[in-house]
């Protein structure tokens, strides 16, 4: 469901909220919300806009939202607001459409995934930190599956500001995380 008014939060107020649910949260899982850049969603704790605004639509972290199919409990889900008429193609050959994702976007993920870690004592890792890609391929719903249902949110992104080459997206976010999370106090 789109939020009308939803509520800006620095990263200052992630990491409180994330030190809030520290011990309740072990996963989180990565997003867009297969719309237009402006446009949150309730479906999601946190949701990032074109410009790397980040937008809140939760008391707490520890709410369940319906993001990611049967990973809900335990769980934040994040997306980026964009996606609207991409096409996966094979993956790497994407066509992300004219809203995809920009480099504000994946930048500010990898900033409040790296908020998230420090503040829920969690590892950047696949098993702890994936794209809703990721999810959907370990549970039979992915690229390939011929479910109807298909998820590949993230599945391949552009690295950047890396050599904007398409590269799977959970490397590509978790990368970018790490290297800020090695940057914080």
């Amino acid at each position: 469901m789109l939020v009308s008014s939803p509520q800006k939060v620095s990263l200052t107020q992630v990491a409180v909220m994330a030190q809030a649910a520290k011990g309740r949260i072990a996963q989180i899982y990565l997003h867009w919300t297969a719309g237009r850049y402006g446009q949150v969603y309730d479906d999601y704790h946190l949701n990032i806009d074109a410009d790397g605004t980040v937008y809140c639509t939760c008391d707490s972290l520890t709410e369940q939202k319906s993001h990611t199919w049967k990973r809900n409990s335990g769980s934040i889900g994040i997306a980026l607001c964009c996606g609207l008429g991409a096409l996966a193609n094979h993956g790497h050959d994407a066509d992300l459409g004219v809203f995809a994702p920009t480099e504000a976007q994946t930048d500010k993920l990898a900033q409040v995934l790296a908020f998230l870690a420090k503040g829920l004592d969690i590892f950047l890792l696949p098993s702890t930190v994936m794209t809703h890609c990721e999810a959907a391929l370990i549970d039979g719903y992915g690229p390939y599956s011929a479910d109807p249902q298909t998820r590949w949110d993230l599945w391949y992104i552009r690295d950047s500001p890396g050599d904007g080459v398409m590269r799977h997206g959970g490397l590509v976010l978790r990368g970018k995380a790490l290297w800020y999370y090695s940057r914080l106090n």
